[in-house]
């Protein structure tokens, strides 16, 4: 109970973010953290109610049978996976490992395509010069986005510019881009930008995103929706 009660006080004072079974470090907003990469295994564990949602949103207003679909290795777009169920006909493209796996799990009778490349353990992602050629040699008609922070001056940013790379390559060849977030990305700045904010033309996030931020999104044309 002590540890707790400092933690919900290092949370008041913006130190920390509370998650189920614990805390997480919270930078200072606008703050750049590219040492700061989390491992796949505590991106998971973070804010897995709120991923779920927006996951479980994604899937059932943007993905339709027939699709052709690119889903990056982050776990919020991983957890659009299960919701995918049901779906006819999809063909699904990824460079994540761990991704990989979900889609056999789940999506048995889905023509599943891994980009290949060189394997990051970190983040469990294929990246380099293959998986970048993947994309410029085929075509897809949605990408689903995520990433490590978002502002409206940087907008949507990751740690490492090699997997932000593979990340351009897909929303090159895709037709449509939606990038989904929860709220504890917003006010975070990570190193290398994946897309600025006013170019993100759809932005799935939680209710508990900031309304500032989303009315100036909304202004400026990108379409946002709020999965409850």
């Amino acid at each position: 109970m002590t540890i707790r009660r400092d933690l919900k006080t290092l949370e008041d004072e913006g130190h920390v973010k509370m998650t189920h079974g614990g805390a997480i470090y919270a930078p200072p907003a606008g703050s750049i953290t590219p040492q700061a990469e989390p491992t796949y295994a505590a991106k998971k564990t973070a804010y897995t109610l709120q991923k779920e949602r927006i996951a479980q949103y994604a899937a059932q207003h943007f993905v339709a049978d027939n699709d052709i679909i690119a889903l990056e290795a982050g776990t919020t777009v991983g957890a659009m996976v299960p919701f995918l169920v049901g779906k006819r006909n999809l063909t699904v493209v990824t460079n994540g490992l761990r991704t990989t796996n979900l889609l056999q799990a789940h999506l048995s009778d889905a023509n599943i395509i891994c980009t290949g490349g060189i394997l990051r353990s970190l983040s469990s992602t294929f990246v380099g010069p293959t998986a970048e050629q993947f994309f410029h040699d085929n075509h897809i008609r949605k990408v689903f986005l995520s990433g490590i922070g978002f502002t409206l001056d940087a907008g949507l940013t990751d740690p490492q510019m090699i997997d932000t790379q593979v990340k351009k390559a897909m929303m090159v060849a895709a037709e449509q881009i939606i990038v989904i977030i929860d709220s504890s990305k917003f006010g975070v700045k990570s190193f290398t930008q994946v897309i600025a904010a006013h170019a993100i033309p759809i932005l799935v996030t939680d209710e508990q995103s900031p309304l500032s931020m989303l009315d100036e999104l909304s202004e400026a044309g990108v379409k946002v929706h709020i999965a409850h």
